[in-house]
């Protein structure tokens, strides 16, 4: 199997470094997560899942109980994943051998298949009794660390007992399928002990169940499990004590009903005949039980241990993370009252006044990802190279609206002025930009395919991925603290703009709270916890800040007494404060407001602001404001409202700035 992805980043995040295995679930990887500084399992699902949009619906449905599922012979799930050309799996990573790899030395004697039977029996008999089935049972899904501990992956496509028996599409061909499976017949948990027993038949006499090596032909695949009985395991290793080679062919008959009950049945009856009391079957493969495996892990090539990486998405706090140098200061500028109303959104029921600072959140729709080719004038920053320690500068760029002509269009600037980019350039309206946790991509919302969905711009790959699907009218998108999931405002049909959440994938875009009035900004919390909401209070253009858990429940009030609160808010890197904009129309003023107390502190004095963003660090807060000449720039000050400087000043408005994290 050639390895198309190694070299590969996905999703900005995962680096693809090596090819493992063609699997029954699909192409098996070993992949870097730039972000957390971890070895994962990355498994490219069959392109026939990925192009399958109601297949697709169905894992996402599913993946939520699935990574919940915790048992020490199992592989953790993390998650499906989606790319313009690709769906794929992520799990935990096993670093050591497969099962396929012990098989280069089989037949075992039976001490070790006894070690490998109870530690995949544990594992199934944990899935058994949640009423799931594993289905992709091969010893390619089966690795050993090198501690000798024995692992299943492949949770990410459990089945339910009782559906119907089906074979897996894909190029892996159908060597430990049951029966039922080719009669698309119901499934138990007799389909698993099947397969579990195809696998261990292998290992016990070196040859598959016709007693060959294993077949290419998927008919003679086919009318081996349909028709033809195996021979006896003793036949092919006179090794084998003859009741064990009796109990595992028990456990290979054609009817599932004729078969052990359970895995647990299957285990005593195998150790009973080979005269091994269960409970003194060691745990994990050693020396003296299993000393095949031992002996190949003792040649493992083992990767080395990670590094700790200054990226990562569970990082410590903000504050903590790379230190902003102070930017050039200019002498503070002529202050200016009145306020010129820059965009006016036609999905939103207020029209007028600084709509274009509102910072709202997410959708609900299930539907694979689309890709649009970049701006023709895009030129991606020249440090964003995939390694293993990102070398790429962090906290050293901000991203913001510029208004350009009759369309707004994403710009970026380094922190110290330098190297305009402007990131997009087509007749449409692109707003609303934010940062992934990782800085190496940029969420933001567009109405360049008609209503206004969310988009994410991957530097490193040149591809703009469409992650929403006219769910409604969608604005100020923003990932959650370790980027799976992203938060935002949606209006759909007549009713009021709500806060909806979507996967960074595309997938299950949902309703999270239908507030009894607009909402018009929310935020994620820097510690996960929290969603802060800007929402009408029925007069126009006015809005109170409000808090939620990120379930959509425990809704309080944290704005008390500030008057003219406009649409957009920003958290403090330590959880603790929020930044908005307030006053009378046409003077309003930078605030911080203290989440707990709701006491406020102004930190401008004049000249019509809006749209505050903290630096990562917390030091400076940058903003766009109207005080020279009525011309809408960016600005930088301490985060005390000291050593105010500008930043911009082209003579069409710049706005809405966020930093890099």
């Amino acid at each position: 199997m050639p390895p198309t992805l190694v070299g590969q980043t996905l999703l900005s995040q995962y680096r693809v470094d090596e090819f493992i295995a063609l699997t029954p679930i699909g192409e098996l990887y070993r992949a870097w997560d730039m972000w957390h500084n971890r070895h994962l399992g990355l498994t490219i699902l069959p392109q026939e899942i990925a192009d399958n949009a109601e297949a697709l619906k169905e894992l996402e449905a599913k993946s939520s109980a699935l990574r919940k599922i915790g048992h020490p012979n199992l592989v953790t799930y993390l998650g499906l994943y989606q790319t313009a050309k690709n769906a794929f799996l992520l799990e935990s990573w096993v670093d050591g051998p497969s099962l396929r790899d012990v098989f280069a030395h089989v037949p075992l004697a039976t001490t070790e298949i006894i070690t490998y039977t109870k530690a995949l029996c544990n594992a199934l008999e944990h899935l058994h009794k949640q009423g799931l089935i594993h289905l992709a049972l091969a010893p390619e899904m089966i690795h050993i660390n090198q501690h000798g501990e024995i692992f299943i992956s492949g949770v990410g496509t459990l089945r339910q007992i009782g559906d119907k028996g089906f074979l897996r599409v894909g190029k892996y061909p159908h060597h430990y399928a049951a029966p039922e499976q080719f009669q698309n017949k119901p499934i138990n948990l007799a389909t698993d002990i099947y397969s579990l027993s195809v696998i261990l038949y292998e290992a016990a006499t070196g040859k598959w169940l016709n007693g060959k090596n294993l077949p290419k032909s998927p008919e003679t695949i086919r009318e081996a499990h349909l028709n033809k009985i195996p021979g006896p395991l003793i036949e092919l290793n006179p090794n084998i004590p003859d009741h064990f080679s009796r109990m595992l062919l028990w456990a290979l008959r054609k009817k599932p009903g004729d078969r052990l009950a359970s895995t647990t049945e299957l285990l005593s009856t195998l150790a009973l005949a080979a005269q091994i009391k269960v409970d003194k079957i060691p745990p994990r493969a050693n020396p003296t039980t299993a000393p095949i495996t031992d002996a190949i892990l003792a040649n493992w090539p083992f990767l080395p241990a990670a590094q700790p990486n200054i990226i990562a998405a569970d990082m410590p706090p903000l504050e903590e993370r790379l230190a902003l140098a102070t930017a050039p200061q200019p002498q503070k500028q002529t202050l200016r009252a009145r306020l010129i109303p820059i965009i006016v959104f036609a999905f939103l029921v207020m029209v007028g006044f600084l709509l274009w600072q509102i910072r709202p959140y997410e959708t609900d729709i299930l539907t694979p990802l689309q890709s649009t080719p970049f701006a023709s004038d895009y030129t991606p920053p020249p440090t964003v190279t995939p390694v293993s320690q990102p070398t790429e500068p962090h906290s050293e760029r901000i991203i913001f609206t510029c208004t350009r002509g009759d369309y707004n269009h994403l710009c970026m600037i380094n922190k110290d002025g330098s190297n305009l980019q402007r990131l997009s350039d087509i007749d449409a309206n692109d707003y609303y930009p934010s940062f992934n946790p990782g800085g190496n991509s940029v969420l933001f919302a567009s109405n360049r395919n008609g209503v206004f969905d969310i988009y994410l711009m991957i530097f490193s790959e040149r591809q703009l991925v469409q992650l929403t699907d006219h769910v409604g009218n969608v604005i100020s998108p923003d990932f959650s603290p370790d980027g799976r999931r992203i938060v935002f405002a949606n209006r759909t049909a007549d009713g009021p703009t709500s806060i909806w959440m979507v996967n960074s994938n595309g997938l299950n875009a949902h309703l999270v709270y239908a507030g009894p009035n607009t909402i018009v900004a929310t935020q994620w919390s820097p510690d996960g916890e929290t969603i802060a909401y800007a929402m009408s209070i029925g007069i126009p253009n006015d809005y109170e800040i409000f808090a939620m858990d990120v379930n959509g429940k425990n809704h309080r009030r944290i704005s008390q007494g500030l008057l003219g609160i406009g649409g957009s808010i920003d958290w403090s890197p330590n959880s603790r404060y929020l930044l908005v904009y307030a006053g009378p129309v046409g003077d309003k003023d930078i605030f911080q407001i203290n989440v707990a107390t709701g006491d406020y502190t102004q930190l401008t004095d004049g000249g019509n602001n809006a749209a505050a963003s903290y630096s990562p660090d917390g030091q400076y807060i940058a903003f766009n404001s109207l005080r020279n000449n009525d011309q809408a720039d960016i600005y930088i000050m301490n985060a005390d409202g000291s050593k105010l400087r500008q930043f911009t000043s082209d003579p069409e408005p710049d706005w809405g700035p966020q930093w890099e994290p």
